[in-house]
């Protein structure tokens, strides 16, 4: 945790926290000057969260989110298991296709193309349903649930 500039303190890249559970808060930087026009993108959350950091970022802040590492290794068993909420990788995390959550009224997933924090990269959502279906495109980069419960490939 704490404040990195983008190429000297952490390289480009996609990066996974480590801690869950604890009110993990990050943002991406054009700049320092501490006001909100410096915030590319932003997150909080309490799940297992995602970050594409970008050459051209001045810089990269976080709190509550431990460690930040590559994400080159999978975080679920295989690309079939059930998995809850979070942001995870298709293709190495989970498998693309058709899954089921039971779903609730905070209940709210995103198809992703790229983990950038940005709303350019939210291909489809929905919040506040009960029994979700979605299918996950093969060329989808990710896709990321919160108060869904657990998600069940068909």
């Amino acid at each position: 945790d704490g404040v990195f500039i983008v190429g000297l303190d952490i390289l480009y890249g996609t990066y996974r926290s480590s801690i869950t559970g604890s009110g993990c808060y990050w943002k991406r930087l054009s700049g320092f000057g501490g006001t909100f026009g410096h915030v590319i993108a932003n997150e909080l959350t309490d799940y297992l969260s995602l970050v594409e950091i970008s050459s051209t970022d001045a810089g990269f802040s976080s709190e509550n989110c431990g460690t930040w590492t590559k994400a080159t290794t999978a975080v679920t068993p295989s690309l079939t298991s059930p998995f809850s909420d979070g942001v995870f990788i298709v293709g190495l995390d989970i498998a693309s296709g058709t899954w089921s959550s039971p779903g609730g009224s905070s209940c709210y997933w995103e198809r992703l193309s790229g983990f950038s924090g940005e709303f350019k990269h939210i291909e489809a959502n929905d919040v506040g349903v009960f029994n979700n279906i979605v299918t996950i495109q093969s060329t989808d980069k990710g896709f990321s649930s919160s108060d869904c419960g657990s998600w069940t490939k068909q």
